[in-house]
């Protein structure tokens, strides 16, 4: 009698939808002969991973949009004008506009954020060729550091109470290598003594490198790719073992193991199975011949419903997009989002991740070093930032202040070139007219029989109409 026991993948279809990415590092062979530092992560590595997420490349789009969508800007320091700062305002003009003649800041400010929130670095290449300096991005894929091994003496100048003072500083420096092909290109540490181009090392922590916010969520991020894959494997392969065939006093013919073998996926739907089976001459426990028969025992009840791991899914959706501190409104889930919660969500985020970060990131590579690189302190670089108020809020303050006699003409102007779209030229109103208190305005048309019950919002802008007629009609003289 022949063992007839055995397993067979009937449910198995050839291959998997696991996604595999191999990845080689082109410094491997690098690191001790130039005295690199090998990162943690590799970088990209970190871009595959990214690649492979629902959830991280929304997030990573919503600080792109947010931190450098409203535009790049120049305004003075407190206390700077054009009467004491305009020839550093035009040499900043200048350099911003011809800093990367291909691009403009916004796109090179939004390249190197998704750098950043890719792998956790980001570089910045500083080329010196006469004049004013022009910056790239360097793929984070194509650098490497050594260690600070060379103490040298690091020269800053700065504003400080209204003087450019100059600052010298002792530090250790870094080498930087930018390997594409078989060719290894070296920098030096932006600041640094020396010939060659620069490099300014942008990175999320404090160590050799970055490491990016979601470093830590990786395990969650990898298993919601593989519940995906599961998932996508089902329309294929259809459910896991459910069943076990049991073969009673004989064993299934070869057809009928073929036929159980194809008998999965779509293929096997609305049809009718037919197995053979090959009985025994005598019973396991006797020479009488026992009865042959097929019994099926499922192994659950179950339905497949929906898909599997929904819920693991969305908590891991939750805990990377809070690695980011971004509400869902923001990465395209807004169903329990109304214009309070919305607007509420938005102004915090705004707060507490977009502000901070706009002003880090013009500091590390324009305030703190390119601008003073060429002898500009009195002028600084920033990233605008949208316009968040409540209409109630800006309607009572306004109210309180034009009651008060603390809003003067002057301060309308403002709000009518961001109401009206225009330009108003302040050179064209007499001496002393922007400086009057809008109480006194709307006394005067109270005593000229005009109704002051409308709104203080209708009021501010009827205003800030004449005032626009007024500067339309001066210039036409």
């Amino acid at each position: 009698m022949s063992n007839a026991t055995g397993w067979y993948p009937i449910g198995k279809a050839e291959g998997t939808g696991e996604s595999k990415q191999l990845v080689t590092d082109q410094f491997d062979h690098d690191y001790d002969e130039h005295k690199l530092i090998r990162p943690t992560l590799d970088p990209l590595a970190c871009v595959h991973v990214v690649k492979q997420s629902n959830i991280i490349p929304q997030c990573i789009e919503a600080y792109k949009t947010n931190i450098t969508g409203f535009g790049c800007t120049l305004e003075y320091m407190p206390g700077e004008s054009d009467k004491t700062a305009k020839a550093e305002w035009d040499i900043a003009d200048r350099f911003m506009q011809t800093a990367n003649l291909e691009e403009s800041n916004e796109q090179l400010l939004g390249q190197l954020i998704e750098d950043l929130e890719h792998c956790g670095n980001a570089y910045v290449e500083v080329a010196w060729g006469g004049g004013l300096p022009a910056v790239y991005r360097i793929p984070p894929e194509y650098m490497r550091c050594t260690a600070p091994l060379e103490l040298v003496d690091m020269k800053y100048k700065r504003l400080v109470q209204g003087r450019v003072e100059e600052f010298t500083q002792s530090k250790w420096v870094r080498r930087y290598a930018q390997k594409r092909g078989t060719n290894i290109t070296w920098f030096r540490e932006f600041g640094a003594p020396g010939e060659g181009n620069e490099v300014i090392h942008l990175q999320l922590g404090n160590g050799t490198y970055g490491e990016p916010r979601w470093s830590g969520n990786s395990p969650g991020i990898v298993g919601s790719r593989k519940a995906e894959e599961l998932n996508f494997d089902y329309f294929d392969n259809g459910r896991m073992l459910a069943m076990i065939l049991t073969v009673m006093n004989g064993e299934l013919a070869p057809q009928s193991i073929e036929a159980l073998k194809g008998a999965k996926g779509k293929k096997s739907q609305g049809g009718i199975l037919y197995l053979e089976v090959q009985g025994y001459d005598k019973g396991m426990l006797g020479d009488e011949k026992e009865k042959t028969s097929i019994k099926l025992d499922k192994l659950n009840d179950l339905l497949q419903q929906d898909a599997l791991f929904i819920e693991y899914n969305r908590e891991k959706r939750k805990e990377t997009r809070s690695a980011f501190r971004v509400p869902p409104i923001l990465t395209g889930e807004s169903d329990d989002y109304n214009r309070a919660t919305s607007d509420n969500a938005r102004k915090i985020v705004e707060e507490q991740v977009f502000q901070p970060y706009r002003k880090w990131i013009m500091d590390e590579i324009f305030n703190k070093r390119l601008l003073p690189a060429i002898s500009v302190y009195r002028v600084k670089a920033i990233l605008r930032s949208p316009k968040i108020s409540d209409p109630d809020e800006r309607k009572a303050m306004l109210d309180y202040l034009a009651d008060r006699g603390i809003l003067i003409v002057r301060d309308l102007i403002p709000i009518a070139e961001e109401v009206l779209g225009t330009v108003i030229d302040e050179s064209r109103f007499p001496d002393g007219y922007l400086d009057t208190p809008i109480i006194q305005l709307m006394q005067s048309q109270a005593s000229l029989g005009q109704s002051t019950d409308t709104e203080p919002e209708e009021k501010l802008a009827t205003i800030a109409k004449r005032l626009l007629r007024e500067t339309r009609e001066r210039q036409h003289v």
